[in-house]
């Protein structure tokens, strides 16, 4: 790079900046062919120069997605200085930027939470949402970086962040080595950064709910068991402090899981186990998180065609109840008993013409509810880290509701069926309405988000999510 440019941006000299530049109008566009190692743009980020920062974006925007010679663009290398208003200008070229990815897989939030710092890291949630989902080279999301770093602050506000968001999911995925976020700030114990990030994960304080305190890594370790080594080889007085978190939260090393699992298969064999609570919202819970691992390993087109096919059989199988093959019996045809010289059964004007076939409209209903419910659910499962996930579950339901209802009006039901139906239909909308008016006034300001305490079960953050 010439020097008298890089003079002028490390000492913030806009004027200087023009002058070179109204001697050479294509330097900023040549400069990507005569430094590649390096733009202007990554020594402004580096240096903290505002200004000249945006001087030169509004000249050529396209350094901004620029990679230096270490595989960082100039939004890691202002996120990781923490120069929030460089972040600012920068995301003004796109918030796209949040989501591109430098060296190992990292983006500009994992920079952030490395180096703990709590601006900048606000700032790009803001700006981009689905960044905090995004994994490194070894699985590992900004939460899992900022507490291998014990950068507890950053913690704290990215667990609050995904709280807001509705994407706890995040806080139990494991990293390609198989550790979850327990794992990994026991493993850092000595820290007293990482004492505090067990205690928002599993101690009284606790603003997570649902961790499993139990998870192996790919070593067969626990969090117990990682936790009982660091005892052995020395400990201090916080240890016993933290041991009695872990026996609260029910943690068990590997080999006490396995004498728990062969005791759990010996009361399967008697029948012993069938209603025991928890067992099935324990199933329920592991099957919802294969799911969503399938749809993190799928690639973003094949998220979003599959969004379009679960769409557009919604659309189909929605319409197909409101105008079913048939048709509608209508008031100028009265009553009947005779369809296609047929006996059947009497059907009242605006009912299903189908549905004097009772087996008929039966098998109907039944594969069209099939495809309507199992095209919610996937629709449910790609939305599961959108903004305004409450919103959108309101908005579900309701379908549902009136799905539902249509169902029941159009078969030959009585009355009274039908009006129980609806007031138990409304009773359920009402209830996710209720959910999404406290969702609403915690956004507003007026209810508080943090909870304390560990009185919320795991049927609480199922149905967070």
């Amino acid at each position: 790079m010439d020097q008298r440019l890089s003079d002028a941006i490390l000492s913030g000299n806009t004027s200087a900046l023009g002058s070179l530049l109204a001697e050479d109008p294509l330097l900023l566009n040549r400069i990507s062919l005569i430094s590649p190692m390096e733009n202007p743009l990554h020594v402004s980020a580096l240096a903290g120069q505002t200004e000249i920062t945006s001087e030169i974006l509004r000249r050529n925007p396209g350094l901004a997605r620029e990679l230096n010679q270490d595989g960082f663009s100039p939004l890691h290398i202002a996120s990781a200085n923490g120069h929030v208003e460089i972040v600012r200008e920068l995301l003004k070229v796109g918030c796209d930027l949040c989501l591109l990815k430098g060296k190992d897989g990292k983006t500009a939030l994992h920079c952030a939470a490395m180096k703990g710092r709590v601006g900048a890291v606000k700032e790009l949630i803001a700006a981009c949402p689905q960044s905090v989902k995004e994994l490194t080279g070894f699985g590992e999301t900004a939460l899992h970086v900022a507490v291998k770093s014990n950068q507890v602050e950053v913690v704290r506000i990215l667990m609050e962040e995904i709280m807001k968001l509705d994407m706890m999911e995040i806080i139990y995925w494991k990293d390609k080595d198989g550790n979850t976020l327990l794992h990994l700030a026991t493993f850092r114990k000595q820290h007293e950064a990482s004492e505090i990030t067990i205690r928002l994960l599993i101690g009284e304080d606790a603003i997570a709910f649902g961790v499993d305190v139990n998870a192996i890594n790919t070593s067969g370790f626990t969090p117990k068991d990682i936790l009982d080594f660091i005892l052995k080889i020395g400990g201090d007085g916080s240890d016993i402090y933290l041991l009695d978190v872990f026996q609260k939260a029910g943690a068990l090393k590997s080999k006490e899981m396995a004498k728990d699992s062969t005791s759990r298969q010996g009361e399967v064999r008697n029948g012993s186990i069938n209603g025991r609570p928890g067992l099935s919202s324990s199933l329920s819970w592991k099957l919802w998180k294969e799911f969503m691992k399938e749809i993190e390993d799928s690639s973003t087109d094949t998220q979003n065609a599959l969004m379009v096919v679960a769409v557009l059989i919604a659309t189909v199988t929605y319409q197909a109840i409101l105008s079913p093959p048939s048709g509608f019996w209508s008031t100028e045809s009265g009553r009947s008993r005779t369809i296609n010289s047929v006996e059947k059964r009497d059907i009242l004007p605006g009912e299903a013409v189908m549905a004097a076939d009772h087996i008929v409209y039966a098998v109907f209903t039944v594969f069209n509810a099939v495809g309507f419910f199992a095209s919610l659910g996937m629709i449910s499962l790609l939305t599961s880290g959108f903004p305004l996930r409450a919103g959108l579950r309101l908005a579900i339901l309701s379908m549902t509701a009136t799905y539902i209802i249509a169902v029941v009006y159009t078969a030959p039901t009585q009355l009274k069926i039908v009006n129980i139906v609806v007031l138990m239909v409304t009773l359920l909308v009402l209830a996710e309405f209720a959910r999404f008016m406290i969702w609403l006034l915690k956004k507003w300001g007026l209810l508080p988000i943090r909870r304390t305490g560990r009185s919320s079960t795991a049927d609480e953050d199922q149905a967070r999510v």
